[in-house]
């Protein structure tokens, strides 16, 4: 199928529709309005999917252990069976308890990373336990704490996580100062790292291979499916694969060109309840 415009033209009959059996959507730019909160409608709708017995599955480049606190403070925790963190080098089976953790990169190949970067008005950092570590709290990082409801906290010992296994670094620039991040960063040729521009303000350094595919995959081999019967959602470069191979992959109409090229659908942007309006009109589940 070709990407749509909502509402969607060319639906398959309800009958078909009914071989998606999961969902599974990013968090910002998706799931979550410009605030990084769940809406309303949003919050019904994950209801009606839990009401309905669809399992629903995040896939986010934060970690596991934020998502869980966010959860809690959005309401949703327990209309969540499956976390994909950390663009999948996470993946929790939230109905057991399950967690799975891997794709670190070697020590000391992140610090080769920030040294790439010198000289640029940039500021790195690394999640340990659900705060975002960095060397130096700088007005990057405020805007950080501010608009994504993270927390972030100035790390005097930062070498220390550098000399140790890691699943990913981040890059963040003020948005008008992103071409010149992304410039530097396609000047990076070392195929022991990979990154990926994941938002106007970030970059992401991370091991070969990473991909929210993964928690795709993970997810429906959890629910005994194939991808086929997985609807997923997504708006940046980091969701593209995942959109691409589910057997529904519906980008955000504020998503980037590659994601909503990759896309059978284009749902409304998020901060129009997108996520929710699409869902509800291809499940047929109650609106509020």
């Amino acid at each position: 199928m070709s990407a749509d415009d909502f509402p969607p033209r060319g639906l398959p009959p309800a009958s078909e529709r009914r071989s998606i059996r999961a969902v599974m959507s990013d968090l910002d730019g998706t799931l979550l309005d410009p605030t990084s909160w769940v809406s309303a409608h949003a919050h019904r709708t994950l209801e009606s999917l839990h009401e309905a017995g669809i399992p629903f599955g995040i896939a986010s480049g934060r970690d596991a252990v934020s998502i869980e606190r966010l959860m809690e403070q959005w309401g949703i925790t327990e209309l969540v069976d499956f976390v994909s963190g950390l663009n999948g080098s996470e993946f929790q089976d939230r109905r057991t308890g399950e967690v799975s953790r891997g794709h670190l990169l070697e020590a000391g190949l992140f610090r080769e990373v920030m040294d790439f970067f010198s000289g640029l008005p940039v500021a790195f950092s690394i999640i340990e336990d659900g705060v975002f570590l960095t060397p130096e709290a700088t007005e990057l990082m405020d805007e950080m704490t501010a608009w994504a409801r993270v927390r972030v906290h100035e790390d005097p010992d930062f070498d220390r996580l550098l000399d140790s296994p890691q699943a990913k670094l981040h890059i963040f620039c003020d948005p008008p100062q992103m071409d010149l991040l992304y410039e530097r960063a396609v000047q990076w040729n070392d195929p022991r790292v990979s990154w990926l521009r994941t938002g106007p303000n970030l970059i992401e350094f991370m091991a070969p291979g990473v991909d929210k595919i993964l928690g795709l995959d993970a997810m429906a081999q959890a629910l005994d499916l194939d991808v086929e019967s997985v609807m997923a959602f997504g708006d940046a470069e980091n969701d593209t694969r995942m959109v691409e191979q589910a057997g529904v992959g519906v980008a955000m109409t504020n998503g980037c060109a590659q994601t909503r090229e990759a896309a059978d659908y284009i749902a409304p942007p998020n901060d129009e309840d997108g996520f929710a309006r699409f869902t509800s009109t291809w499940f047929g589940l109650a609106r509020p």
